[in-house]
C-alpha cells in the first residue's frame, strides 16, 4: 500500500495582541561615559587624547575618540581610570520597518525571529518558491499577483485551488504583501510562489504525488521547495526525488513533524540529509511539546499561534511545525534576493551559522543550530565567503558534534586525553600565554562557528573554565575574546545579579564603582596575580587581571557550586572564584557548567 503523508498543521482561531520589537542598535565611533567626580572629566580627556568632550547630563560626558582608536582599546583603558561608573558605545538607533498591515501585532513570532529589522536591509526579491501542499489561494488579497501558475499533480491539471487552506496558510507565511494595509506580512515580499498541489482535501497526501510535484517544481524554476509535510516511513523513491531537486540546486525545507508525543519517530523528507529540517518553538523559545526532534533537525522557528491567510480572503492561527518551515524558506529567499549568486548549499549554511543557538552549545538533537534569526541570515549573507561548518557544507558532515571526543591528531596539535580533545593555532598560543590550564582548563570541545558575541558567526572553543572567540581582525590579545562565562551562567539560572546585595566600598580592598562591589582577600591577591598580558612588564596590571576576569558582580557568598561541594564564591563577568576549604583559590569549572557536563 502507498505510503501516506499527514500535514503537520492545526489551524487555531485569530486571537493574542504582542508589543512591536525593539530597535536593534549599531556602534558608532563616539562613546558616553559617566564619572564618580566631575575633575575626572580632565584626566580622562588627557589620557585619551580626546578630540570633543560635551557634557549631556549629570556628570555624564560625550566624547570623541582619535581617528582609528579601536574601540576595545578605549574601553580598556576608559576602564583603567578610577571613577568612571559606566562608559559605552553612543550607539545609533533606527526606526524599524513595522508594516501596517492590520493583523501584524498578533504576528509575535516576527519580532522574536528579527524579521522587522531585515526589513531594513531587504524585503525579498522575485525569487520562485514551490509550495508543496494542499494548493494556494491565487485570489487572496494578500496573496494576489505573487502566486504563479502551478500543478495538480493528483489530477495532472493546472487547478491549484486549495480546498484545505493548508497551503494557502504557508504560501501566507513566505511571502503575503507586507505593508499594504491589508491582512498580516510574510517574511519575503517580493517572492512569487509556484502552488504544486500534491495533498487532498483530507490533508492526505500521496508518495507518488509529491514525487512528481518535487520534480515538476525543479524543472520550472523553483529556487526554493516548502514540505510542510510528513510521515513516519522513509522511501527511496522520495528520497531519490529530493535528491533530484538537491543535485540541481533546489533548497528543500520541511517541516520535522509534530508527532513527538506518538513516539518521535524521524519523520520524512525532513530527516533526509539533502533537507533543511525545521521544528517548531513556542512564546518562551522553547522547543514545543509536539515537535520532532532528532540528530536529522537542522533548525527551529516559532510554530504556536502563527497568523497567517486562509482561502476566501480570511485569516487564522495556525499551529504546528507546518508554520515554522515557512519561516524558514521565507528567511532563504530574503538571503537568495541579498546574494543570487550564492548556492543552495551555501544559503543552507547561511541560515544555520546565522541561528541563535539554544539548548547545548552546538548543534543538538532538541533545536538542531538554534532558532531561526533572520537579521542573522541577511547579514551574513552580505559577508558571506564560504560555509565554515565543513566542506563544502553542513549537509556533508551533518552528525559532527565539536563536543564529541576525537582521535590524537598527525598535524602537530596538541592533544589531551583527560577531555579527548585538541588545542592547536592561535588559540593554543593564547592558551599558554595568558595562564593555560590553571585559567582555563582543559578543552572540552573541538573548534567549530558559533554566533559571537556581536551577533555574527565566528570560530569559538569551549575549555572547562572558559570560551575563546576567534577574532583575527583585533590587534592582540583582543585576536580572542573571552566570554563572559559569569554573567552567562548566572543568566542560564535565572539569576539577576543587578538584585545581588552590593558591598559597597570597603577598608583595604579593591572598589568598583561601575557594579558597586568590593574585592578582598584571599580572592584580591588572586586577582591581581593573574591576567591577560599585553603591557609587557612583569606582573598584572590593573587592566590585565580585568580584561582576564572582569567586574565583580556579587559578595562573596557560600553556594553549593555542585552536588556535596560547599564552598564561598564571588562572580565576576567572566569568571567565579572558589575558596575551598584548604584554602586555595580556584577558578569554577564554568565551561562545563554551561554546556551541561
Amino acid at each position: 500500500m502507498p505510503a501516506r503523508f499527514a500535514l503537520c498543521g492545526l489551524l487555531i482561531l485569530l486571537i493574542s495582541l504582542v508589543p512591536a520589537p525593539p530597535a536593534q542598535a549599531a556602534p558608532t565611533t563616539d562613546w558616553i561615559i559617566k564619572l564618580a567626580d566631575a575633575q575626572q572629566a580632565v584626566t580622562l580627556s588627557q589620557r585619551l587624547r580626546i578630540q570633543h568632550m560635551t557634557l549631556i547630563g549629570d556628570q555624564t560626558y560625550l566624547i570623541r575618540l582619535p581617528a582609528g582608536m579601536p574601540d576595545i582599546i578605549a574601553d580598556e583603558r576608559i576602564r583603567n581610570l578610577a571613577g568612571v561608573i559606566y562608559a559605552v558605545p553612543d550607539y545609533e538607533r533606527a526606526i524599524t520597518r513595522t508594516p501596517n498591515d492590520p493583523f501584524i501585532q498578533q504576528q509575535w513570532a516576527l519580532g522574536t525571529i528579527g524579521a522587522y529589522d531585515a526589513w531594513n536591509i531587504t524585503t525579498g526579491g522575485p525569487i520562485i518558491v514551490a509550495v508543496i501542499d494542499t494548493g494556494v489561494d491565487a485570489s487572496h488579497p494578500d496573496l494576489s499577483g505573487r502566486v504563479l501558475s502551478g500543478l495538480n499533480t493528483i489530477t495532472g491539471s493546472t487547478n491549484t485551488s486549495d480546498d484545505n487552506g493548508h497551503g494557502t496558510a504557508v504560501a501566507g507565511l513566505i511571502a503575503a504583501a507586507g505593508d499594504n494595509g491589508t491582512g498580516i506580512a510574510g517574511i519575503c515580499w517580493g517572492c512569487q510562489i509556484l502552488p504544486v498541489k500534491a495533498c487532498f482535501n483530507n490533508g492526505r497526501c500521496r508518495d507518488s504525488s509529491v514525487i512528481s510535484a518535487i520534480r515538476w517544481a525543479t524543472d520550472n524554476g523553483a529556487r526554493i521547495i516548502n514540505l510542510s509535510l510528513g510521515g513516519a516511513m522513509s522511501s527511496p523513491a522520495l528520497q531519490d526525488a529530493v535528491r533530484y531537486a538537491t543535485e540541481r540546486g533546489v533548497l528543500i525545507i520541511a517541516a520535522s513533524g509534530n508527532e513527538r508525543a506518538e513516539g518521535n519517530v524521524p519523520n520524512y523528507p525532513a530527516a533526509y540529509p539533502e533537507t533543511i529540517a525545521v521544528g517548531a518553538t513556542g512564546y518562551s523559545d522553547e522547543v514545543t511539546g509536539f515537535s520532532n526532534t532528532g540528530d536529522y533537525l537542522d533548525l527551529v522557528a516559532p510554530g504556536i499561534d502563527i497568523a497567517t491567510t486562509l482561502p476566501g480572503n480570511s485569516y487564522a492561527t495556525a499551529t504546528g511545525t507546518s508554520f515554522a518551515s515557512p519561516f524558514v524558506t521565507g528567511a532563504a529567499a530574503l538571503v537568495m534576493t541579498i546574494r543570487p549568486d550564492l548556492s543552495s548549499n551555501d544559503v543552507r549554511c547561511v541560515l544555520v551559522i546565522s541561528a541563535e543557538d539554544r539548548g547545548p552549545p552546538g548543534r543538538d538533537g532538541e533545536y538542531g543550530y538554534g532558532r531561526l534569526n533572520v537579521l542573522n541570515a541577511v547579514q551574513t549573507a552580505t559577508t558571506y565567503g564560504g560555509c565554515p561548518l565543513g566542506t563544502p557544507t553542513p549537509v556533508a558532515n551533518p552528525g559532527f558534534d565539536p563536543f564529541n571526543r576525537v582521535d590524537p591528531p598527525s598535524d602537530g596539535r596538541l592533544f589531551f586525553p583527560e577531555t579527548g580533545h585538541t588545542l592547536g593555532g592561535g588559540f593554543r598560543a593564547y592558551w599558554e600565554q595568558n595562564g593555560g590550564l590553571p585559567i582555563f582548563g582543559f578543552p572540552i570541545s573541538e573548534e567549530f562557528t558559533e554566533i559571537g558575541s556581536d551577533g555574527r558567526p565566528v570560530t569559538v572553543q569551549y575549555f572547562e573554565r572558559h570560551r575563546f572567540e576567534w577574532r583575527p581582525e583585533n590587534p592582540p590579545p583582543y585576536h580572542v575574546l573571552l566570554s563572559r562565562m559569569g554573567d552567562d551562567l548566572l543568566r542560564r539560572q535565572g539569576r539577576d545579579w543587578y538584585t545581588f546585595e552590593r558591598s559597597g566600598p570597603i577598608a583595604g580592598c579593591l572598589y568598583f564603582a561601575e557594579t558597586n562591589q568590593a574585592l578582598c582577600e584571599p580572592f584580591l591577591s588572586y586577582w591581581q596575580r593573574n591576567g591577560l598580558e599585553f603591557d609587557g612588564r612583569p606582573g598584572k596590571s590593573y587592566a590585565e587581571s580585568l580584561a582576564l576576569f572582569g567586574l565583580p558582580l556579587s559578595k562573596p557568598q557560600i553556594e553549593e557550586t555542585r552536588p556535596g561541594t560547599v564552598v564561598i564564591v564571588q562572580w565576576f563577568e567572566r569568571a567565579r572564584f572558589e575558596l575551598h576549604p584548604d584554602g586555595k583559590v580556584l577558578l569554577g569549572l564554568l565551561g562545563n557548567e554551561l554546556v551541561g557536563r
